[in-house]
C-alpha cells in the first residue's frame, strides 16, 4: 500500500477486495489518510484513539467503529501496548447486487458500536470473531468466506440504522471521493513543488478547479485553507533542516519556499510555539 497526498492506495494485496490486520504495535500511529473501503476497527485489548473528519473516537476493549470510504482518518494511541483488528473491504465489489445505492446510503455515517448497543453489539462481534478464527485456520473457500461474514455484518449496519427515505443524493458518496481524488491530486502537487512560489492559481489549476471551488473544497476535506496547509508543511519541513548542522536558520527558510525570513520566523513561533533558534538550540 502506499499514500498520496491523503490517499491510501494498493491496500489489498490480491485481487479480494478484503484486508484484515491484527495490530499489536507499541505507541501505535498512523497518519491521516482515506481509501475507498470501507473500515471496521474491533478493539481487542486497553483503549484507542482514532480520529475522523477532526472527530475524536475514544474507543474502549470490545469497542466496534465503522468508517465508510472516502472518510480521513488517523490512529492516535494513547496507550503504550494494546490489540486492534482492521479490517477493509471494498463494498463496490458488491454492485452487481441490487439496490446498491440506498445500501451506500445506509452505510454513509461513522458509526461507534459499544457493548451498550445490546441490539448489534454482540452480533457484529460474533461476525469478527469469527473471521478472527477462521484467520487462524484457513482453508478452502476463506475468501468466500470472509465476503459471506462482511455481507453478514453489512445487513446488520443496515438494518440497524434507521431508514433514510429522503435521499437527497444518492450517489452523494462518489461525488466526495471524486473531490477527495482532486484534493489528493493537490496535496501532491504541494509535495513536489513547496519549495517553490507556488499561489492557489497554481494549485487549483493543478486539481482541475477554479480557485473559488478549489477553496471551499480544500477547507472542506482538510479542514483547513491552503495558505495554512501550505504553511504548515513548509514548517514540518523546516523543522527537518533545522536539525542539521550544516543548514542555518536563513538557508533552510529559503530552502522550503519563503521568501522572507521574518515571516518564516513569525509562522514558526505561531505553529511551534518558539523561535526557530529555540527549536534548533533544544534539536542540534
Amino acid at each position: 500500500m502506499k499514500i498520496e497526498g491523503l490517499h491510501e492506495k494498493e491496500i489489498f494485496d490480491r485481487k479480494f477486495p478484503f484486508r484484515m490486520i491484527i495490530n499489536q504495535n507499541l505507541n501505535f500511529n498512523y497518519p491521516p489518510h482515506w481509501h475507498n473501503a470501507i473500515e471496521l476497527i474491533y478493539v481487542l485489548k486497553n483503549a484507542f484513539v482514532v480520529m475522523v473528519n477532526s472527530k475524536r473516537y475514544e474507543l474502549k476493549e470490545k469497542d466496534i467503529l465503522y468508517i465508510p470510504g472516502g472518510n480521513i482518518h488517523e490512529f492516535c494511541s494513547e496507550t503504550p501496548t494494546g490489540m486492534r483488528v482492521f479490517i477493509n473491504f471494498e463494498l463496490s465489489s458488491l454492485n452487481s447486487y441490487a439496490d446498491m445505492d440506498r445500501i451506500y446510503t445506509q452505510l454513509r455515517d461513522v458509526r461507534l458500536i459499544t457493548e451498550e448497543d445490546e441490539k448489534i453489539h454482540p452480533y457484529i462481534e460474533t461476525e469478527l470473531q469469527k473471521i478472527l478464527e477462521e484467520s487462524k485456520t484457513g482453508g478452502f473457500a476463506d475468501e468466500l468466506y470472509y465476503t459471506a461474514r462482511m455481507i453478514d455484518i453489512l445487513v446488520l449496519l443496515c438494518r440497524s440504522t434507521p431508514s433514510r427515505i429522503n435521499i437527497d443524493n444518492p450517489k452523494a458518496g462518489n461525488g466526495k471521493n471524486m473531490g477527495l481524488e482532486k484534493i489528493s491530486k493537490s496535496l501532491e502537487f504541494i509535495e513536489k513543488n513547496y519549495m517553490e512560489d507556488i499561489h492557489l492559481k497554481d494549485i487549483s489549476r493543478a486539481a482541475g478547479f477554479s480557485e473559488y471551488y478549489f477553496s471551499r473544497l480544500f477547507k472542506e476535506i482538510t479542514e483547513k485553507n491552503f495558505h495554512q496547509y501550505l504553511n504548515e508543511f513548509r514548517i514540518k519541513k523546516a523543522e527537518v533542516l533545522l536539525t542539521d548542522s550544516n543548514y542555518t536558520v536563513s538557508e533552510a527558510a529559503y530552502a522550503v519556499g519563503f521568501s522572507s525570513i521574518s515571516t518564516f520566523e513569525r509562522l514558526f513561533h505561531q505553529i511551534k510555539g518558539c523561535s526557530p533558534q529555540k527549536f534548533r538550540k533544544f534539536r542540534v
